[in-house]
């Protein structure tokens, strides 16, 4: 199924037959409105129509059947991340001596991690609200909307990769230590002195990216001193979120 964003709805075209109606994407051609049901249908031109009349953008998902790419769902007027079925991803990452689990959430292209933090004895609760939002703005900032996806008919149609932490008590990917800095950090320990970039790069631990730092235990680690997230905790490059739009079945470029 693919993902597209930033579409617009340049013809309609419908007949009296049941749920036998298209659309003409700019750019795209046409594409037949999921047939599974009258009601499905109707909504879907319905949303199709208003997207033509108001000329705004629409997300949405498509699909090959037959000699046909046929739309299942419509989303939002906006050219931001579409949604879908969430799907929850877990896979064992091992790089020299390091190895754990990275986890995280996919729908469509917004990336959630939850994460349960448990602070050490004597963190106060303030401390521990104002380190949330800290990490949170270094890692959704740091991540989100710098690349987006595209099917390989081209990038008109991009849309936008964003991340999200979720702070949960519950149902967690990840559990991390919370320990009164200053203090070595790493994915599953960090410290009351972690700013919101150390966060960006353990957050990319749990999306399964391993280090890009010189380490003496990992001699030939490659490749190193890249200048990214994983290395310095500076930039997110195109190779580090590439995964998420492969996993849709479409190419990664730049927004």
């Amino acid at each position: 199924m693919t993902v597209l964003c930033g579409c617009f709805v340049d013809g309609l075209w419908a007949i009296n037959e049941t749920a036998n109606a298209w659309v003409w994407l700019r750019n795209r051609g046409w594409r037949k409105l999921d047939n599974s049901s009258t009601q499905i249908c109707t909504r879907l031109l319905a949303l199709a129509a208003l997207a033509k009349q108001r000329n705004v953008a629409i997300s949405l998902h498509e699909e090959q059947r037959g000699g046909d790419l046929v739309i299942t769902e419509i989303y939002d007027y906006a050219a931001g991340g579409a949604m879908g079925p969430t799907e929850e991803v877990s896979f064992a990452v091992n790089e020299c001596v390091y190895g754990w689990t990275a986890a995280y959430a996919q729908r469509g292209t917004h990336v959630t991690v939850r994460v349960r933090l448990v602070p050490d004895a004597g963190i106060s609760a303030a401390t521990m609200n104002t380190l949330r939002d800290t990490w949170r703005r270094g890692i959704e900032d740091k991540w989100s909307n710098r690349f987006g996806c595209c099917d390989s008919a081209g990038c008109d149609c991009r849309c936008a990769l964003t991340f999200s932490v979720e702070w949960v008590d519950s149902n967690e990917h990840n559990t991390v230590a919370v320990h009164v800095g200053p203090s070595r950090s790493d994915m599953t320990n960090w410290d009351t002195m972690d700013t919101g970039d150390v966060a960006s790069h353990e957050f990319g631990h749990m999306l399964g990216h391993p280090d890009e730092y010189p380490d003496a235990a990992c001699p030939r680690r490659s490749p190193v001193s890249t200048g990214t997230v994983m290395d310095d905790n500076t930039e997110v490059v195109e190779r580090l979120v590439r995964p998420f739009c492969d996993r849709l079945g479409e190419t990664t470029s730049a927004l």
